[in-house]
């Protein structure tokens, strides 16, 4: 976490929001030597372990009865879309 006081914070504040944001850098503000605010990124990055995957997919939700009609809707957009032709082959 670095820390920066708050005169040089406001006059770098759209690049300070920058690195919170794209980086996930996390910045204490202090006045007088004290800390007075964090700035941190809103949600922390989801991590998942491989070992995780199975539950995490039992967990969702089924498809039911619209699982056929989910498959056909599928099906039907296949087959208007035409599949991709690889230039460089």
């Amino acid at each position: 976490m670095e820390r920066i006081n708050v005169t040089q914070a406001a006059r770098q504040f759209s690049d300070m929001l920058n690195r919170v944001y794209y980086q996930g850098v996390s910045f204490e503000l202090e006045r007088n030597n004290r800390i007075v605010a964090r700035l941190v990124p809103a949600t922390a990055p989801a991590t998942v372990m491989v070992s995780e995957l199975n539950r995490l997919f039992a967990e969702l939700p089924g498809l039911d009865e619209d699982a056929e009609a989910f498959a056909v809707d599928v099906e039907s957009v296949r087959r208007e879309i035409p599949p991709e032709v690889e230039p460089w082959a």
